[in-house]
Parts: structure tokens; C-alpha cells; sequence
């Protein structure tokens, strides 16, 4: 199990002292936008903090050791401060797979916005009812799973039904192997045959007022905004500008 979660120190302290939540049977991961935000919060610089954003989500360890030597180079202070932190804890490049390229902690960001509205319910019966759907989903399932196994089904029926749809259209194709060992091959798929609908014998009237029930832009959210929300484009296009001015200065014979 990996869990991802802000640095709290109730958080880290629970797990430190976790008896059972040890590798290779759980480990902790930081979410690297908090990761982000808080070194922001240090460093005040948004455009380090965009560099932290490449450093953590980097997967390869070249490009996460350059992205960090362009951090040092332009404030000591604020290498300092990531160097600090474990990298298996925040970086994809040294995490050992354990993320499944999940970064953030997005995911239950969202279950949370989506169970506003259970807040006010009775917190024992939506334990229960959670049980008790959870109980039923995996006995279904294990039921399926058994029939399966008996009919020497190697596949679920989801992707059974996705395999034989696949081969009725394999069917019409033509391939010509190249190479057994490089599993190379060329296949030349059937021209369409123009399945289309006919042209109407009457005329199609656009009505323009249909757009106009839903409103424009994004939906209001009722969250509470905190610094990782806050819009910084002004400082990043300065920083973009002052690169753009010290490279042009480089070229100048």
C-alpha cells in the first residue's frame, strides 16, 4: 500500500510509529503539490516553484539531477531546502514505482468535494452501509470469478467481449509479418465503404439559443482557495522575459 499525504505531523508521526506500516507492506509518499506550495511559501519564488513542480514529476534521475542544479544555480538556499527531504518521499525519479505515476493527492481531493452533501448524515450508518456494499461487491465477484475459472475462462467477459469484437475486425485486415524475432509486421486495414447517413431532403436550421442554458466558464467552486490556487502568471512571463533579454544579451557579437 503507498499512502500519499501532506507533510502533517500527525500524519508522519502515525506512520512512523505504525508497527504494520512498513516496506514492503505500506509506505508514505508526500503529495507533491503540497511539496510545492510549502516550498513556495519558503522561497517565494514561482518560478522555483514551477522547477520544483519538473523536479518532482521528473521520472528519469538525469533529468531530475539537472532540474535540481538549475535550482542551486539560481538560490542555494532553495536546494537547501529539497535537498533536505527524503527524495524517495517526493520525487517520482527515486519513488521505486510504489505512485503508479500518482503525484498529488487530486484523488481524494475529489472524493471529498463529491461527499459534501453526506456530511450531515449519521456517521455509524454510512460506516455500515459502506461494509455492507463493500461485503457484496467482492462476493458477486468471487461468484463470477469461480464460474469463470470452472468454464477454463482466461479472461474476463469484459475482455472477452473486446477480444472477439477486435478479431471480426481482424478479419478484413491483411498482414504481412516481417520479423519473427523483432515481432515486426505490416497491416493494411480495409478502405471504408462510405456507411454514412443519406443527405436529409430538408433543411437543417441551426438554433442558436441552445448554447445558451448552460452558463460559459467553470463552474464556481466552494472550496476554500489557498496559495496553490492563487494565479502567479504576471511573475512567470517576467521570468520568461528576463530569460529571453539575458539570452539575446549572450548573442550580441
Amino acid at each position: 500500500m503507498c499512502l500519499i499525504s501532506d507533510r502533517h505531523g500527525g500524519l508522519i508521526k502515525a506512520v512512523r510509529e505504525g508497527p504494520d506500516f512498513v516496506s514492503p507492506h505500506g509506505v508514505h509518499r508526500y503529495c507533491l503539490r503540497h511539496v510545492c506550495s510549502n516550498f513556495n511559501s519558503t522561497i517565494k519564488n514561482v518560478v522555483l516553484k514551477d522547477l520544483c513542480w519538473q523536479a518532482g514529476s521528473e521520472y528519469q534521475s538525469r533529468k531530475f539531477n539537472r532540474i535540481m542544479d538549475e535550482i542551486k544555480k539560481q538560490d542555494v538556499k532553495a536546494f537547501a531546502y529539497l535537498d533536505a527531504i527524503n527524495k524517495e518521499k517526493w520525487t517520482a525519479s527515486h519513488d521505486g514505482g510504489w505512485r503508479c505515476g500518482i503525484l498529488t493527492t487530486n484523488m481524494s481531493e475529489c472524493i471529498n468535494g463529491v461527499l459534501k452533501g453526506a456530511r450531515r448524515l449519521p456517521v455509524s450508518a454510512l460506516v455500515e452501509i459502506t461494509l455492507e456494499r463493500t461485503v457484496h461487491y467482492f462476493h458477486v465477484r468471487a461468484i463470477k470469478g469461480q464460474k469463470m475459472l470452472q468454464n477454463n475462462q482466461l479472461w474476463t467477459d469484459f475482455a472477452c467481449k473486446m477480444f472477439i469484437s477486435w478479431q471480426q475486425k481482424a478479419v478484413e485486415h491483411t498482414v504481412t509479418k516481417y520479423s519473427h524475432a523483432q515481432q515486426s509486421a505490416s497491416v493494411v486495414t480495409r478502405r471504408q465503404v462510405g456507411n454514412y447517413w443519406d443527405d436529409p431532403n430538408f433543411q437543417l436550421v441551426h438554433d442558436p439559443t441552445i448554447r445558451t442554458v448552460t452558463r460559459p466558464g467553470r463552474n464556481q467552486t466552494t472550496r476554500i482557495h489557498n496559495e496553490m490556487d492563487w494565479r502567479q502568471t504576471r511573475a512567470r512571463q517576467e521570468a520568461q522575459q528576463q530569460q529571453g533579454d539575458s539570452s539575446v544579451q549572450e548573442n550580441v557579437p
